[in-house]
């Protein structure tokens, strides 16, 4: 099939400039809802509209500190009803609140909108472009390990957005985490938290800006984990297009068509740039692309729909970063009133949330769980014709370039 690349297709899946990798995906529209509300903006940002999600991250942050929003859900949560009335600006909270509320309603809407846009340019197969670059930077679809996005973006949110080369995304999540954390003064508060001195440090963190951390390092972990998860099956899809466009030759002889002096090896791989290379290497060694035959395994019933209302393409693990940021941020709050300091308590909400989390999708999210235990890894069969007298040169190819299995037919 003869693809072509271009930013006009009417219906596009994705993007891929050297600055970025952007793309539409079937949401579950309550989660970007969810994200929207536990920060102002994210929500744009998952949907990829990094102007409007900056453009309200913005806002969030300046309405939100004039109108103290932040130290009056604190005192409201550790009963000090008075002192949030006193600390409360209504001049700048009354203009919040409807711009926060619209923003969850748009949210949704776009969700909603840009799922139908997906389900559309599935069916068209829309090409998708692996590669590109320019004079400054390089940019590729390969597989990534989202848990590595995720621990990075735990650790500084922005730098999930960088490794799975959303450099806009990352960019907004840097300067947004940057100044929270100098404003918040959380730095010098690790540091007298783990010196034995937590009085000193619930004193020297400020509350508006410190009840921004929770709601930012776990977006990035959710965003980061999400992301590079469907990055990668962008590529399978790429690969697999490419595989099936290239090299399903009509003249192959399959391996119940024997030939004398002729063997096959039938080998099993994953998504990976390994396959490309195998390919291309066994065409080195005097394999014709005609005696190459490569099958991508559809591991996903197209009979069913890819998002139902509840849970959608939401990942199993997503409850746990939720209920993480909830509980890290209530750990935040009573902190300040408790013995071991906001530090502390941060840290132990972050891990009841997320083991309550994990515990609850385990109930409630048996089927993927039980999809992720029992699926084979094996997701290509790549099948070579060669001579018999190549077999041994052939056989240690592949499994030199991490094949799953391999067999053979003499």
């Amino acid at each position: 099939m003869n693809r072509t690349f271009s930013n006009d297709l009417r219906r596009p899946k994705a993007h891929l400039s050297p600055y970025i990798i952007n793309y539409l995906y079937e949401r579950n529209p309550w989660k970007v809802v969810w994200w929207s509300a536990a920060f102002p903006g994210a929500g744009y940002l998952l949907l990829c509209k990094y102007f409007t999600g900056a453009m309200l991250i913005i806002w969030e942050l300046f309405i939100n500190f004039q109108a103290h929003i932040n130290e009056a859900i604190l005192y409201s949560l550790i009963g000090e009803f008075e002192m949030a009335k006193a600390v409360i600006d209504t001049r700048w909270f009354l203009i919040y609140i409807t711009v926060y509320i619209f923003q969850l309603r748009n949210c949704y809407k776009l969700t909603k909108d840009l799922n139908k846009f997906s389900r559309v340019a599935d069916k068209l197969e829309s090409p998708i472009l692996p590669f590109n670059m320019s004079p400054l930077e390089i940019s590729y679809l390969a597989y990534r390990r989202p848990w590595e996005g995720a621990f990075w973006g735990f650790m500084n949110p922005g730098l999930e957005s960088i490794y799975a080369n959303r450099l806009p995304m990352g960019l907004i999540a840097l300067v947004c985490f940057i100044i929270s954390v100098y404003q918040s003064n959380v730095l010098p508060a690790i540091h007298l938290t783990f010196a034995g001195k937590t009085e000193m440090a619930a004193a020297v963190i400020n509350p508006q800006w410190y009840l921004n951390m929770p709601s930012l390092m776990l977006f990035a972990v959710s965003a980061g984990y999400n992301d590079i998860q469907y990055t990668n099956h962008l590529f399978k899809v790429e690969q697999s297009r490419y595989l099936a466009d290239h090299f399903q030759p009509a003249p192959f002889n399959m391996p119940h068509k024997k030939k004398e002096n002729f063997m096959h090896f039938i080998s099993s791989f994953d998504y990976r740039s390994f396959l490309e290379v195998t390919i291309s290497d066994l065409e080195q060694i005097g394999i014709s692309k005609e005696n190459i035959f490569v099958a991508p395994l559809n591991k996903k019933s197209p009979f069913k729909s890819n998002v139902d209302p509840f849970q959608g393409s939401t990942s199993e693990y997503e409850p746990s970063f939720i209920l993480g940021m909830i509980f890290m941020l209530l750990g935040g709050i009573y902190g300040f009133i408790l013995e071991w300091g906001p530090i502390i308590w941060s840290l132990i909400g972050l891990v009841f949330g997320f083991i309550l989390g994990l515990l609850l999708s385990f109930i409630f999210m048996k089927y993927r769980w039980r999809q992720k235990n029992t699926q084979t890894p094996t997701e290509v069969i790549l099948i070579v014709e060669c001579e018999k007298q190549q077999s041994e040169i052939v056989e240690q190819l592949l499994w030199r370039h991490k094949a799953l299995g391999v067999t053979k037919t003499s």
